[in-house]
Formats: C-alpha cells, sequence, structure tokens
C-alpha cells in the first residue's frame, strides 16, 4: 500500500473508530483530551504549533498539510486541558477536530456542520494527509530533532530556537520580530563543551568577548562595550560580575542586539546578553557529567530534576558543579564550586512561581598574561610606537605572567556571590496575564591583583592593587500582558515598570604603583609575598570608594498585527529616570566619612528623563519569509562631572535597522540577515582646557551586516554559524585627533561555522562527529590606533558515542579546540595590553544519565 492510501485508511479508521465508540456511549478519549498540562506555544505557522502540541500532549496529531501551510495561529500560553488547547490554536480558523476511540490520536478536520467534530463546527472529507507529528518516544526524548517544546524555548531540542522573550518580554517568534536576536542553545553548548559566557557568544554575529573590564564578563556589541561587568539574567540586569550564571546552570545564551532602553531602561546601545537558566522539569531525570582536559581541568556536575507530588504542582532542580584547573600561563589557576536549587510552584491552572537560589565560592587568578605593547608618549602624553616593534604586542611566550608565584597562593581573587530569585504569572483571564520577576545578589569579592602599567621593549613596570568589595543588587519588573482585538487588528499588549538598585562598598584597600618591575625577556619572580601584604596591611582600613545606582522605569509596548497576520507593527515607549551617587576618599580621612568621603550625588539634569522610543514594521512574505525595518533610541547612564561641577548628559544611542528572516525545512533551519547603522553619543572625551576632566562630546558610528544561521540542515546534519561585517569609527572626538579611526578591538571581518553530524538523530545509541572553525579580522588595540592585534583562524572538532548501559544513557564526548595551535590575541585592554587566546586544548567528557 502508498503512503498517501495508508494514510487516507489511517484517517477514516480514526474517524470510523471514534464515531462508533460514541454511537456506544464509550469515549475513553474524554479523559485523554481533558489531561490538563502546561502548554507554552508561540503565535506563528499553525503547522509548527500543532507538531508542538503533539509533543507536548504525547498525542498524535494527523493533518492537511495542504490545508495548514497557508494558516497561522495565534498561539496559547498557560495550563489547560487537551481540548482547551485545540481549541485554542484553531480559534479563527474552519478547522476543527475529531479524537479517536483509543484517544491516542487527532484528526484535524475541515469544519462544516457535523455537531459530532469538536472545533469551529463540522468536518469536510479531507484529501490524502501527512503526518505533521507523533507521539513522543523515549528516543525522541534524548536527542535532537525537533523538540519536546511547545514554544518555551527551553523544551525544544536542536541547534535552532523559535521563539524568545528578551527582545519584547512577551513570548515571540523570531521570524515576527523586528529585531536582530540570536539564541545560542544548550545542545551547542553540549556538543562543543563551553565553559564559560565568553565563549557561547561566538557563535553570534555581531558579538566578541572583551576582557577589558579586568575583574568582569565584558562584550563588544556592534562594538560597543556592554558596560560595567552587565549581562542579564532571565531578563533582570546583572552589574559588576564575572560568569553570571555557570554553565552548568544554563539552558541558553540570548543575545539582542541594537538599543534597547525601552523595555530595560539605561543600557549600552550595542545590545546586551541574557543568560537564561535550566527549568524543573515534570519527569525525573538525573544526570552526572565529569569533564576532564589540558591544563589540569577537571569539572563534575551533578543535575537531579523532577516532580515532588503525584499531581506535579511541585517540581524541582538540584544541581552542583565543581571546576577546578591551572592554565597555559604561569601562576594562573582556578578553584570554583557552585550550588543551585530551583523550584517550581503551580497551585491553580492560572498561576505558577519559581523560586531559585544560587550559591557560588570561587578562587581564580584575573587577567594573567597582560602581554605588553611597547609605548613611548610624546609631550602632548599621546603614545607612540617605539620602533621595531611592528605596532603589535611584544612577542613573548604564551605562558608568560606579569604577576607572580606567590600571588595565587596569598592573594588570589575571590569570590563569595549568593543568588535569590523568584518569578511569578498569574492569568486572570483567557489572554491575560500578569508577571513578575526578582533577584537579590549578594556578593563579597577579595579583588587582587598585580598590572602591567607601562613598557619600555625590555622592563615592564607594575602595580599592586588590593582590595576588598562588598556588593549588592536587586532588579525586579512587574509587566501586564495582555491580547485584544479591534476589528480585524489583533494586539498583543504590554505594561510595565522596572527598578534596578545597586550598591557597593570597598572598606580596605591598597594600591603600590612602584611594584617591582620585570624584564620580560627573563623575568624573575619570588620574594614579593612581604611586600604584597605590607600594602594590604596599610589599606586596611582605607574606604576607597562607595556608590550606589538606581533606575526606574514605565514602558508601554504593542504588537500590532493585521492583514490576516502579515503585516506586524511594533510601537513602544518609555519613561525613564536614574540616580547615581558616588563616595571617594582620595586622600581624605576615610575613616571619618565612611560609606560615603566627599559624596557628590549624581543628581537629575533636564535629559536624564528622555523617552526612549522604539519602531518595528515586518512584512511576511509568506509563513516563513519576513521582512523587516526598525527604530530605537536609548539612554545610558550618566557619565559623571565636568570642570564646572555641571552634570553631563548620559550616552545616547540611536539605530536604525532592517532585516530578513527565512525559517527553511518546515521550520528545522532558520537564516537572519541584518544591516544596521548605529550610533552612540555623549561620549566622553579629553576637556583641553582641563586634562583631569572630561567633556560630553564624543561620538562613535558603528555601520555593519551581521548574518546567522542555525539548525538542521538535513535529519543528520546540524549547523550554526555568523559572519558580522562591521565598520565602526569615532566620529567626534574634541579635537583629540581620533575622527576617523577604528574603534579599539572591533575587528571588521568576524566568521564562525560549526557543524555535527549524528549518525542516528533522535535514538539513544549513535556517533557524532563535529567540526568548526572561529575567523577574526585585525583590529586596533586602542582607540588611536597606535597598535593591532593580527587576524587569526582557529579550528575545533569533536567526537562523541552515545550508548545504553543497564538501561542508562551514557554518553563520551572529546574536543579539540584550535586544532592548529594558532597564536592569537583574544583581546586588548583598549591600552597597553593584549591577552593570548588558548592554545591547542583537549577536553573530554563522560556523562550518565537515569
Amino acid at each position: 500500500m502508498g503512503a498517501t492510501a495508508l494514510v487516507t485508511a489511517m484517517s477514516a479508521l480514526a474517524l470510523g473508530s471514534a464515531d462508533d465508540a460514541r454511537a456506544h456511549g464509550q469515549l475513553p478519549h474524554e479523559d485523554v483530551v481533558e489531561i490538563v498540562r502546561s502548554y507554552e506555544i508561540p503565535a506563528g505557522r499553525m503547522s509548527t504549533a500543532l507538531n508542538r502540541l503533539a509533543d507536548a500532549s504525547g498525542v498524535l496529531i494527523v493533518y492537511d498539510a495542504a490545508l495548514t501551510s497557508a494558516l497561522t495561529t495565534r498561539g496559547l500560553s498557560g495550563v489547560r486541558t487537551l481540548s482547551a488547547a485545540l481549541d485554542a490554536l484553531l480559534s479563527g480558523t474552519r478547522l476543527g477536530y475529531d479524537v479517536a476511540a483509543d484517544g491516542k490520536s487527532v484528526m484535524i478536520v475541515l469544519a462544516q456542520n457535523d455537531k459530532g467534530v469538536r472545533g469551529d463546527a463540522g468536518a469536510e472529507t479531507l484529501p490524502a494527509i501527512d503526518i505533521g507529528a507523533e507521539q513522543n518516544a523515549p528516543a525522541a526524548r534524548n536527542g535532537g530533532g525537533r523538540g519536546r517544546g511547545a514554544g518555551d524555548p527551553s523544551r525544544e531540542t536542536g541547534y535552532a530556537r523559535s521563539s524568545t522573550a528578551s527582545a519584547t518580554r512577551t513570548q515571540t517568534p523570531l521570524i515576527d520580530t523586528p529585531q536582530s536576536v540570536q539564541i545560542v542553545p544548550r545542545e551547542v553548548i553540549r556538543d562543543r563543551q563551553i565553559l564559560n559566557v565568553l565563549e557561547a557568544v561566538q557563535n553570534v554575529s555581531g558579538v566578541q568577548a572583551d576582557n577589558s573590564g579586568i575583574f568582569y564578563d565584558n562584550f563588544l556589541i556592534r562594538s560597543f562595550s556592554s558596560g560595567y561587568g552587565r549581562s542579564y539574567r532571565n531578563g533582570l540586569r546583572v552589574d559588576g560580575t564575572g560568569g553570571t550564571v555557570d554553565m552548568a546552570f544554563t539552558d541558553r545564551v540570548e543575545v539582542v542586539k541594537g538599543p534597547a532602553s525601552m523595555l530595560y531602561g539605561r543600557i549600552e546601545p550595542g545590545g546586551f546578553v541574557n543568560v537564561v537558566t535550566k527549568r524543573p522539569q515534570e519527569d525525573f531525570a538525573a544526570t552526572l557529567d565529569t569533564q576532564f582536559g589540558s591544563w589540569g581541568v577537571s569539572r563534575t556536575i551533578a543535575d537531579i530534576t523532577g516532580p515532588v507530588d503525584a499531581e506535579k504542582t511541585v517540581l524541582y532542580r538540584l544541581m552542583g558543579v565543581y571546576d577546578r584547573a591551572d592554565s597555559w600561563v604561569n601562576f594562573d589557576h582556578r578553584n570554583n564550586g557552585a550550588a543551585a536549587l530551583y523550584l517550581t510552584f503551580r497551585p491553580t491552572e492560572n498561576f505558577e512561581a519559581n523560586v531559585q537560589f544560587e550559591h557560588y565560592e570561587q578562587m581564580k587568578s584575573i587577567r594573567p598574561g597582560q602581554i605588553p605593547v611597547a609605548l613611548l608618549y610624546d609631550d602632548s602624553g599621546k603614545p607612540v610606537t617605539i620602533p621595531g616593534f611592528n605596532d603589535q604586542p611584544a612577542k613573548l611566550s604564551r605562558r608568560y605572567n606579569q604577576a607572580d608565584n606567590e600571588y595565587y597562593s596569598q592573594f588570589p581573587f575571590v569570590v563569595h556571590r549568593t543568588v535569590y530569585a523568584f518569578d511569578w504569572t498569574w492569568r486572570f483571564a483567557d489572554k491575560w496575564k500578569v508577571t513578575n520577576a526578582f533577584h537579590y545578589i549578594d556578593a563579597h569579592e577579595n579583588q587582587n591583583a598585580i598590572f602591567t602599567s607601562g613598557f619600555d621593549g625590555v622592563t615592564a613596570s607594575r602595580s599592586f592593587y588590593v582590595g576588598v568589595v562588598k556588593r549588592y543588587q536587586l532588579s525586579t519588573n512587574l509587566n501586564l500582558i495582555g491580547e485584544i482585538d479591534t476589528g480585524p487588528v489583533h494586539h498583543e499588549l504590554l505594561a510595565g515598570v522596572d527598578w534596578f538598585h545597586y550598591g557597593d562598598d570597598w572598606p580596605s584597600t591598597g594600591w603600590l604603583s612602584s611594584f617591582p618591575a620585570l624584564n620580560v625577556w627573563a623575568p624573575s619572580y619570588g620574594g614579593v609575598g612581604p611586600l604584597m601584604h605590607s600594602v594590604a596591611d596599610a589599606g586596611r582600613d582605607n574606604t576607597l570608594f562607595a556608590s550606589r545606582w538606581q533606575n526606574f522605569g514605565a514602558y508601554v509596548q504593542d504588537q500590532i498585527g493585521f492583514f490576516e497576520d502579515r503585516v506586524h507593527l511594533l510601537l513602544g515607549g518609555r519613561y525613564d529616570k536614574a540616580e547615581e551617587s558616588y563616595g571617594a576618599t582620595y586622600g581624605s580621612d576615610s575613616a571619618s566619612c565612611y560609606p560615603f568621603c566627599s559624596p557628590y550625588p549624581m543628581q537629575r539634569n533636564p535629559d536624564t528623563t528622555p523617552l526612549s522610543p522604539r519602531v518595528g514594521l515586518l512584512v511576511k512574505a509568506d509563513p516563513d519569509t519576513s521582512v523587516y525595518g526598525s527604530y530605537s533610541r536609548s539612554a545610558g547612564t550618566n557619565n559623571g562631572r565636568g570642570a564646572a561641577g555641571d552634570m553631563f548628559a548620559p550616552e545616547r544611542g540611536l539605530q536604525w535597522e532592517v532585516g530578513v528572516k527565512k525559517l527553511w525545512m518546515d521550520g528545522r533551519l532558520s537564516t537572519s540577515l541584518a544591516l544596521f547603522d548605529l550610533r552612540k553619543k555623549n561620549v566622553l572625551q579629553a576637556d583641553p582646557f582641563n586634562p583631569a576632566f572630561s567633556l560630553a562630546v564624543g561620538e562613535v558610528t558603528s555601520r555593519g551586516v551581521e548574518f546567522d544561521v542555525a539548525g538542521q540542515l538535513t535529519e543528520n546534519l546540524s549547523v550554526i554559524g555568523s559572519y558580522t561585517f562591521n565598520s565602526v569609527k569615532i566620529t567626534d572626538d574634541n579635537d583629540n585627533g581620533n575622527v576617523g579611526r577604528r574603534y579599539y578591538g572591533a575587528a571588521p571581518n568576524v566568521g564562525s561555522l560549526w557543524a555535527k553530524w549524528d549518525t542516528a538523530p533522535g535514538a539513544r545509541e549513535g556517533f557524532e562527529f563535529g567540526a568548526g572553525f572561529y575567523a577574526m579580522d585585525r583590529r586596533y588595540g586602542s582607540n588611536d590606533n597606535s597598535w593591532y592585534m593580527p587576524s587569526y583562524v582557529k579550528f575545533d572538532a569533536m567526537a562523541a558515542w552515545r550508548t545504553v548501559i543497564a538501561e542508562h544513557d551514557v554518553a563520551f564526548r572529546f574536543n579539540v579546540k584550535n586544532i592548529g595551535d594558532e597564536r592569537y590575541f583574544e583581546n586588548s585592554n583598549g591600552y597597553n595590553t593584549a591577552a593570548y587566546g588558548a592554545p591547542r586544548t583537549f577536553l573530554g567528557q563522560v556523562s550518565f544519565k537515569w
């Protein structure tokens, strides 16, 4: 029997069986359709939504692909019965459904007047149909493919993700979002054995790791720094942090590009990185992973999740990780541990709450291997490259370290950090809900470091800093989200408020600028321990600094769909106010003025409450193709005070963006192309009449093209890749001589590609093979363009084997990073040093699942 005839026969059998059961009053399928589950299916293609409903419910859904190919759905969100979920997805169409007698399959039918069929009404004889989804089997849940998820990206699998809430604060399909957003899912993190978020973003166009923050994770997004160790955790701001969330607790990394002040307040205009944590699962699962490799890497992760009660109203996830390693750099080590407990509460169909706790204990070195650049300075204080060094960092061994062998043993960088977080959602009507998210982060750090402060070609001058910082921050938002129709126009509305507060105190700080110099070509280490202790003792009661930042905003957004959902208009605006306070000793008696020594509150000026608008227009040529354009403005934080004591206006960002997004192969592969023009204004530049102060007159312009691809090319082949062309130049610098020069650290061309071949996708047993590259063009290490870091290409590879041992899934994975042992510089500090990237590195992993 041919495939068409077989499917037609299955359709007739399903309908006939349902009629017979109904005639005899036996309706076992009624119990099935009334089972309550949680669904998160975004608006989008009807066929994709039905597939996700089938995956989430475990029920076979059969439909005619010809009937659904041109249909879209508004999706659904919340805890519902299967029948209610089907009603919501099919609302507004001429489709209905019928459930088979055994309750294991659902037939989507064209509605007419047969009251026996659920949905809009009636049924019409269907042509030959395709099977759009199959029941979940254990094998399908363990592998790639199209995923279990119902629109929630955390429940999807594979390299592609279909939706995100990061860009709009509502779960919106990426193809309907008029903005460039890319996602690095957990499968890529696993396959490439990514150990930190700085490595994860190398899979995304327009983003580079930027370690100029010394102690923190910084990113260059569309060539602009992300800020003071700033990233986002589940959509809430985190400042002054390195390693926002351990990769063991991370589900995915989302990158939203372009100004985002409309929803996120004071933010750098390039965009932001949002780390999304894992969530508790309804079914019990336990994994134990062990990683090992070059430089003494030893990393163990335990992850247990499941329901607390039989009704699955309370779910839990308990995770722990221990991570220690040395380094290819002398005297560089880490010894870190972390634990997390996540709980989900679902007491009713309309309410859900999540509570999270994380604690980190870290001991590590900071910024090892600051390879110096040989610079002299002219009479005006501008750097001049020493001849013979070819305008590049000194060609030192990758093992070189400006620190000392007594540094890590006596003055390591120590972090104690605890995160308390919760979020809740109350659905008080069919398409209306209130959401609230909150986190509080408490951190105590010993920030100790030996820095390179100058280099004459032979000798590097060094400085030593020792300090204690107490840091706390809280971030929260409250949102009202709903949908209404005004005639043929559909509105998805968002109104909300958010608040962020940050504070830090530096109660014990010491600084020695005349630390013993080092001959970089023949370094001699040791004997500096007593000196470091004397600096620490002298600064024990010295309060160097204290600061408080807070930001309040109110915002509204309307995502408007019309012309049968083929045109989407996004309108949004934000009212915002910020306040900053600083205090510093600068030679005063710290004991008498702590915690605010000589404080000067950063009072608001007329431009501290600007409107941050966003407008986006997206047109869908078909359900899988969209073309968009957008305009947005952003506001950054205040920059400080000028020589006259007047407040600087905050930095402002302005961007135009146009792009094309395309889904291929029934949504399994996605591509996006974006062109942008982004300007950052009010950048601080030197005041020529008061060298110790600045003026907010600078401007930097970033223009570029970005391309991203992610998903499956075939059933066996998964890919993720990107390409960036970015021309970023200084367009105003108050006559300091840098106009027309490139912004530091930003390469004009960057590309990456990773591909994985799975011999048995979705099966518990099989082999995987992966390979990829990362290529970066030459880029300047400072804004005066006096020196540069050469271009490079590095290659990676992976092999893995999945098998079953004693009914348990076991996987063995082996990765080689930088196969050719390419010698390259990863980033600069924007001034006078650069940092080498890792040489050839081997990583192995053994994973057990219960």
